[in-house]
């Protein structure tokens, strides 16, 4: 395969290989372990995504941070425990189907793992203006299957106390913490202590970071929930692959099929699951 000016592959780690972006006044990298979108900078901004500066690059053990793919399933296996959690896509290597460049963007597609009769599939738009991802499944059984799935993405921050949330107000939401259902506030939503909830809210969710005077505006689409994680300091100690204090440096606003917004997919039907992320810094 031809690559686009701009585009080439290197070594991440053993056996794992990433594609590099580089256009003008922005550059991003993607890990073929996970399918992963690891890293999107603009100048001298800080970076989009988080990445963890211990996290593992070995096929079979997920990536810490960029935007990990969960699929075909989200959480728990809805039926077997022994599963991995947030299914197989994360830890298995994905392959490179078609690259191009269209002025400034890149068009990247790669081809993922089977899961039985699911198949599933990404395509990256990355360009100076942001990046949008979308995750496409397919089902190749004669019976309908369920799927549930989330572009699990890690945004950098200056410090979790400067930023809210703008487009949750009021939403309806399933707190995994204490495992109630709930109507979130009418406010602005902050973090306070850990985060797990899943709320159910389609459309833009806005990301206000004060300390470094920037707004990232997630727009979704095949998707009626969003997912919110930040473990605070007593779960971040007992994850091996982050620093202790690194769970100020980030949030997870997840472009979701999660919860009661899992789709069940009729016999050769596909489902489009899509995030597009746009920012501005203010000098």
């Amino acid at each position: 395969m031809s690559y686009p000016q701009g585009m080439s592959l290197a070594e991440l780690a053993p056996g794992v290989e990433q594609i590099l972006l580089a256009g003008d006044g922005f550059s991003a990298r993607i890990a073929l372990l996970g399918g992963q979108l690891l890293d999107y900078r603009r100048g001298e901004e800080p970076p989009l995504f988080y990445l963890s500066p211990q996290s593992a690059y070995q096929p079979g053990k997920a990536i810490r941070g960029g935007v990990p793919v969960c699929w075909p399933w989200f959480g728990a296996h809805p039926s077997d425990a022994a599963q991995t959690a947030h299914g197989v896509a994360r830890q298995q290597l994905w392959k490179l189907a078609e690259a191009s460049r269209d002025g400034e963007v890149f068009h990247v597609k790669l081809n993922g793992p089977r899961h039985g009769e699911l198949s599933a599939k990404l395509a990256f738009r990355i360009g100076p203006d942001g990046v949008a991802i979308e995750l496409a499944t397919s089902n190749h059984s004669a019976l309908p299957q369920t799927v549930s799935a989330a572009l699990h993405s890690y945004f950098a921050v200056s410090d979790i106390d400067q930023v809210s949330l703008l487009g949750l107000e009021s939403a309806p939401a399933h707190d995994k913490l204490s495992d109630r259902r709930l109507n979130l506030p009418a406010l602005p939503f902050r973090f306070d202590g850990e985060v797990d909830l899943v709320a159910y809210r389609g459309g833009a969710i806005t990301l206000q970071d004060a300390g470094w005077r920037r707004a990232v505006r997630i727009t979704s689409a095949g998707s009626h929930s969003v997912v919110v994680w930040n473990p605070a300091p007593a779960k971040a100690q007992r994850l091996a692959d982050l620093p202790d204090a690194d769970w100020r440096r980030f949030v997870c606003i997840e472009t979701a099929n999660a919860g009661d917004d899992a789709r069940t997919l009729a016999p050769g039907a596909a489902h489009k699951l899509a995030c597009r992320v746009d920012f501005s810094c203010r000098d």
